[in-house]
């Protein structure tokens, strides 16, 4: 085993020291000085109580200056750890420093980042020897300390020149920016993040497959209006090769006037390349390069399971570099949609962190008497979405079923879920009934019922305990 050899920690006490005496001596360059240091950024903790007790001063309204540094150290019992009344003097006896302030500070913040690194470093020696530890584990452990470090000294310096990018509300209105264009109106967009959630074998796939299907083609899908045909690319993160061909033999190769293109790690793998990783930056910069030199539009990530190995599900710090990864793909011009498989009590499982970015989240359930030869049948229910109030009749609940036509061409067919169904919820709740009673009365899943429930208690139809107010008596005879 390889010994390291004895390190010491990167320090410069005498800049620490001449940063304090500029303080005594001009208190005015304490301004400046918090622009760029914090009190841990000293090596010395005698400094930092120092710093401290300056910056308290300060904040208090109160002068800085050696008979009061002195009183607030004695009060707090730390005057003689910081080496009495006799080294406070001395420091502010460094009249000459007081000019060069913000140089030393720099000088001191910049051992203080070099620590932070000396410390990743010893970190990463301590995760790598972890029983059980992956590459991956060390790349998502590396990933989030540098983002740790970043936030931590991203403002301690002077930063970037924001005016440019910075309007005053009238101004930004005006801003000449194109309208974003749609894929399927009105929920799908340019710039979007949505997510699509199903138990296993409920047809998420084919459904993702059919809206890249619609887009690149221009054409509509269910009761949605189509756009401009975009390129698109599917990656599939889980099924073999031949179980991908299958599925596209399903949709016609003709007037397709935009390309959809596909990433299947088995046949990625077969070519020698690593596994499909949302976790490895190299692989999502190459899926963002892809995209943008082949004027990808829209990708989907079949599944978020199978693309995020190893990761825990219920961490909303692990799920952090993928976050910003959609949201850097968003930037640039291409909607991400993710899938993902619902937990035990139905709705999309672990951390709900996936769905604070989101612009429409899309639950897929099997309708209450669906059967396995039904094939590929469900209900698809908004829990999510961002539209405009006036179309929000149109991300209703739908029922959709892919289905032979006479022709022998698969084809899908849909119909609204009848608004009736939610009148009726309403009411069996305002009566007291348990929802898996509702459920089983109206023939609908257990999840729709908690659906409607919460949204109407949301809109103030409902009470916290289900009954109806009198807003919900008013509203509920609307629903026809």
């Amino acid at each position: 085993m390889v010994q390291l050899a004895h390190r010491t920690s990167p320090a410069n006490p005498e800049a620490e020291q001449a940063v304090l005496g500029a303080i005594l001596v001009r208190p005015e360059v304490l301004d400046r000085v918090t622009e760029i240091l914090k009190p841990g950024d000293f090596y010395r903790e005698a400094h930092g109580c120092i710093f401290r007790a300056m910056l308290d001063l300060s904040g208090r309204g109160n002068p800085v200056d050696l008979v009061t540094v002195t009183a607030l150290l004695k009060e707090r019992g730390q005057l003689e750890r910081v080496g009495g009344p006799v080294f406070l003097a001395a420091l502010s006896e460094q009249v000459g420093f007081a000019t060069n302030a913000d140089y030393y500070a720099g000088l001191v913040h910049d051992k203080a980042v070099l620590r932070q690194y000396q410390e990743l470093g010893q970190n990463l020696i301590e995760e790598g020897g972890r029983p059980g530890t992956s590459p991956t584990d060390l790349h998502l452990f590396v990933e989030s300390q540098l983002h740790d470090i970043a936030s931590r000294n991203g403002n301690s310096k002077k930063g970037l020149d924001l005016g440019p990018t910075i309007r005053e509300a009238s101004d930004f209105i005006s801003l000449d920016i194109p309208e974003r264009r749609s894929f399927l109106y009105p929920f799908m967009r340019e710039f979007s993040i949505g997510m699509i959630t199903s138990n296993r074998g409920t047809g998420k796939t084919m459904l993702a497959m059919s809206i890249c299907d619609a887009v690149t083609r221009g054409a509509g899908f269910g009761p949605w209006e189509g756009g401009q045909p975009a390129n698109c690319l599917y990656v599939d993160g889980e099924m073999v090769a031949q179980d991908i061909i299958e599925r596209l033999g399903y949709f016609p190769t003709s007037n397709r006037p935009a390309q959809l293109f596909i990433l299947s790690d088995h046949f990625a793998t077969m070519k020698g390349f690593p596994g499909a990783s949302l976790l490895n930056p190299e692989w999502r910069t190459g899926i963002k390069e892809f995209c943008l030199s082949h004027a990808i539009k829209l990708v989907v990530f079949d599944n978020l399971a199978s693309l995020t190995p190893g990761i825990d599900e219920n961490s909303a710090q692990e799920w952090g570099p993928v976050a910003k990864y959609f949201l850097e793909l968003r930037f640039s011009g291409i909607a991400p949609l993710s899938l993902h498989h619902t937990g035990k009590a139905g709705w999309q499982r672990g951390t709900h962190a996936r769905e604070d970015a989101l612009d429409y989240s899309i639950l897929l359930e099997h309708p209450n008497d669906y059967s396995p030869d039904h094939g590929c049948h469900f209900l698809l229910t908004f829990t999510k979405v961002r539209v405009r109030q006036s179309d929000a009749h149109l991300i209703a609940p739908v029922d959709f079923r892919l289905q032979k036509d006479p022709a022998g061409d698969y084809v899908w067919t849909w119909k609204h879920v009848k608004p009736q169904n939610q009148r009726a919820v309403l009411e069996m709740l305002d009566r007291g009934l348990k929802q898996q009673e509702i459920a089983d009365a109206i023939g609908i899943t257990r999840s729709r019922v908690a659906q409607i429930k919460a949204k109407g208690i949301k809109d103030g139809w409902l009470s916290e305990k289900g009954r109806l107010t009198e807003m919900g008596i008013l509203k509920i005879n609307e629903l026809t």
